[in-house]
C-alpha cells in the first residue's frame, strides 16, 4: 500500500502540519488527514521502497526472473507465489480488491489477494461488503466456476439482495467471520486429475447454508427461468458430488435408477 505525505495545517492549532498516511489512494489520504484535524494543502505519493538487497540476492538463489526495478512489495510477491506454490491473480480478481480498496501488486497471487480482500472487509462499518464478497462466492462455487455465469460480481444485484437479508444475521455474520480468506476460492473437497486431494472452506456451515439456500431461491428468476449451463471440469464435477444438497442427491437417485433398468434389460436379453 502506497506512503502519502500530507502537508496542512491544524484546524484548531493553526500551526502547520506534515505527516505520513498510508492508504489505497489520495482520497483516503485525505480524508484520514482530515480525521487527525488538518486543512489539507497539498498531498504527495511517496515512492515505493526499492527491493532489499537480501531479496535480490535470495531470488536469484532460487532461479527467479526478477523485472527491473521491482519494488520491495513486488519482489515480496514473486517469492511468495513460488515458495506458497500460489499462481498469479487473474486481472478480474484484482479488479474485485481495487474496487474493494486493497491495495495490491502486479505480482500478487491469488491466495494472497484472497486473504488481503477477506481481512479488509472484516474492518467495522464493511460487514454488507463482507456479506456480498462471500455471497458471490458461493454463487462462484454453485455453478462450478463456469466462465459463461450470468453474475459477474459481488455488485450484481441478486447477490446485493442475498446480501441484504443475511447483513444482520449475526449468527451468519460471525459463521462466515471464522473463515479464511482463501477458503473462499472454493468450497468442500475433491480430487485434482493427479490425484491431489484438495480441501477448500466448509460447505456445512450456518453461512454456506443459508447463503447457498437463498441465491437457489433467486438464481431461477435471474436466469429468466432456464437452468444456468456449466461445463463441469473433473475438479468441479467431484466438488459438486461432493456438496451435500438435495439437487445432487436427486441426481444420484435417477443415476442409479437409469442403471438398474438398464442390467435389468441386459440381463433379460441375455435370458
Amino acid at each position: 500500500m502506497p506512503d502519502f505525505e500530507v502537508r496542512g495545517i491544524g484546524r484548531e492549532t493553526r500551526r502547520r502540519r506534515k505527516r505520513v498516511y498510508r492508504a489505497c489512494d489520495e482520497g483516503e489520504a485525505r480524508q484520514m488527514a482530515e480525521a487527525d484535524g488538518m486543512v489539507v494543502e497539498r498531498i504527495q505519493m511517496l515512492p515505493d521502497e526499492p527491493a532489499t538487497e537480501a531479496q535480490l540476492s535470495y531470488a536469484i538463489d532460487l532461479g527467479l526472473s526478477v523485472p527491473d526495478n521491482a519494488t520491495k512489495d513486488e519482489l515480496r510477491d514473486i517469492l511468495s507465489c513460488h515458495l506458497e506454490h500460489d499462481k498469479p491473480a487473474s486481472e478480474r480478481h484484482k479488479s474485485f480488491a481495487k474496487a474493494y480498496r486493497v491495495h495490491h501488486t502486479r505480482f500478487v497471487g491469488k491466495r494472497f489477494l484472497f486473504s488481503m480482500i477477506f481481512a479488509a472487509l472484516q474492518e467495522r462499518g464493511r460487514e454488507r461488503e463482507l456479506v456480498s464478497w462471500f455471497a458471490y462466492r458461493v454463487y462462484r462455487e454453485l455453478v462450478h466456476g463456469g466462465t459463461d455465469a450470468h453474475i459477474a460480481g459481488p455488485d450484481d444485484p441478486v447477490i446485493q439482495a442475498v446480501a441484504d437479508e443475511l447483513v444482520n444475521d449475526e449468527a451468519v455474520l460471525n459463521s462466515i467471520k471464522r473463515y479464511v480468506g482463501s477458503d473462499l476460492i472454493w468450497f468442500g473437497e475433491w480430487t485434482a486429475p493427479d490425484h491431489t486431494v484438495h480441501t477448500g472452506g466448509s460447505n456445512r456451515t450456518i453461512a454456506y447454508k443459508r447463503t447457498s439456500q437463498l441465491l437457489g431461491d433467486k438464481l431461477p428468476l435471474h436466469a429468466g427461468g432456464a437452468s444456468v449451463h456449466v461445463e463441469l471440469s473433473p475438479p468441479a464435477l467431484c466438488a459438486a458430488v461432493s456438496t451435500n444438497t438435495p439437487g445432487h442427491r436427486l441426481v444420484i437417485v435417477l443415476l442409479v435408477v437409469v442403471l438398474s433398468f438398464i442390467l435389468f434389460l441386459v440381463i433379460a436379453y441375455a435370458k
